[in-house]
């Protein structure tokens, strides 16, 4: 009875929020409120499933080994700016509102840890493992971002190695920026400026309140934007910025007043206290990270607040008449002598879902029927000559196709039976349709303004009316 109660419960609430807002005659106001609730939906879902906080923990374990190498090099580069002296009080701004005095502790260790750290006498293999811990961490985590955006195609190796890179050696210089102007803020020049202004004094303490919270926003935002293997658009990502930067607060709040002050756990752990403290401190911190880029996720695809990123259970028929759908659009790209199909082209063109093109184009490639470019961002091409090639050819070499290379057939009588029959099936309805190539296919069908459809598509809601 308990279980039936449960469950009429969660029809109800399903039923509230995943109704028609045509049918129910909702107002703007009233769409945006329905759509925050299907968002917090989603996140709650996400959460309870366990990923999220799974995909953390290991974000921690690459964090501890990497934390140490990253800061090397970021303390480098800011030494060779002669800044350096910025990174503890970073450090040290970072962790304090969280860890307490604890934070000041473990900023003296990794600062004079990172400083006795000498980049420019190590050797070609230790400076190579540095390097390579720092691009594995980065890769961790551009991995975790692309599950949530439901990407399955990572950056390519030359690409990954420049942009990681790159983002390691920016990321000095924005902190560099970011203590000037807090520096110059808080300057009694400033101060004593803004207070002979009519109303100086409220505007800066609104500015004083306001400014950290919007450069921690954009912060996100940009990483929210940059990790994930995908176009993500601004709004989205300014979105995910803003309610990581009200999670991040909170946790904060929270450390401050019931983990790090009077604590139990200090007594327990003892000297172990500062480790453990710092371990649920980066846990948390990629868990708020994730919640953030989930937000994102969600709000540029409010279709997959519904489903989620499991994929949708499609029919034999459907995932052959799909996959046959992106072959065409490639060859008919390629007869044109157009510039070859993206990704994100194709996505906003058949308004598909990334996760069903990716699986497409990935069998096709397997089949030896398109190739990628060395282009970015990556464009697919023909294997071979398209002008003579049947589109049952393709057909029937998509359902013999097995990753593993596996033959299980032929196993017993009744399957031989089978195999037979199916045989038969198939050239008795290949008799008439049969030969036909993709060049004739093309030829009755009508054409359509593809560059018209993909910039419109790209500007909205790509999945507003996916099931």
């Amino acid at each position: 009875m308990r279980v039936r109660s449960i469950q009429d419960i969660r029809t109800i609430i399903d039923s509230f929020i995943w109704q028609d807002d045509d049918a129910a005659g909702f107002n703007q106001w009233q769409r945006a409120g329905m759509k925050t609730l299907r968002i917090i939906y989603a996140i709650i879902r996400d959460m309870t499933e366990g990923q999220l906080s799974l995909r953390a923990m290991s974000l921690v374990y690459y964090t501890v080994i990497a934390i140490v190498p990253m800061l090397a090099l970021t303390f480098s580069v800011l030494k060779g700016l002669g800044v350096h002296n910025s990174l503890e009080p970073f450090l040290l701004g970072t962790l304090e509102p969280f860890l307490g005095e604890y934070g000041a502790q473990i900023t003296n260790n990794v600062v004079s840890f990172v400083d006795n750290v000498r980049v420019d006498v190590l050797s070609v293999v230790s400076l190579g493992v540095l390097l390579y811990t720092v691009l594995t961490m980065m890769q961790k985590i551009e991995f975790t971002f692309n599950y949530i955006w439901s990407v399955s195609q990572p950056r390519s190796l030359a690409n990954r190695v420049s942009e990681y890179l790159f983002a390691v050696i920016v990321s000095p210089l924005l902190i560099l920026i970011s203590v000037g102007i807090a520096s110059y803020v808080n300057t009694n020049f400033f101060v004593r400026y803004l207070e002979t202004v009519t109303f100086g004094e409220h505007f800066l303490r609104v500015m004083a309140e306001i400014m950290p919270l919007l450069f921690m926003s954009l912060a996100f935002a940009l990483a929210f934007s940059f990790i994930p293997n995908t176009r993500v658009k601004f709004s989205s990502a300014l979105l995910g910025g803003v309610v990581t930067t009200i999670a991040w607060k909170t946790m904060g709040w929270v450390f401050q007043n019931f983990i790090t002050v009077n604590s139990a756990n200090a007594v327990i752990y003892a000297a172990f206290f500062a480790v453990i403290l710092v371990m649920l401190f980066i846990y948390l911190g990629w868990l708020m990270l994730m919640i953030g880029s989930s937000v994102a996720f969600y709000h540029q695809y409010p279709s997959k607040a519904r489903s989620g990123r499991k994929p949708l259970g499609l029919s034999q028929q459907t995932k052959e008449e799909l996959t046959l759908t992106i072959a065409m659009l490639v060859v008919k790209r390629f007869r044109k002598n157009q510039p070859p199909w993206t990704l994100e082209e194709l996505h906003a063109y058949t308004r598909l879902p990334p996760p069903m093109i990716e699986a497409a184009l990935s069998l096709l490639i397997s089949i030896n029927f398109i190739r990628t470019t060395d282009d970015q961002p990556r464009s697919y091409l023909p294997v071979n000559s398209v002008e003579s090639v049947r589109i049952n050819d393709i057909r029937h070499r998509l359902r013999e196709y097995a990753p593993d290379g596996r033959d299980i057939r032929h196993r017993c009588q009744e399957q031989r039976a089978m195999h037979m029959f199916l045989d038969e099936f198939h050239k008795e309805s290949d008799t008439e349709f049969g030969q036909m190539t993709f060049a004739e296919l093309l030829k009755e069908t009508p054409s359509t303004a593809e560059g018209k459809a993909i910039k419109e598509n790209l500007d909205i809601d790509l999945h507003k009316d996916t099931p």
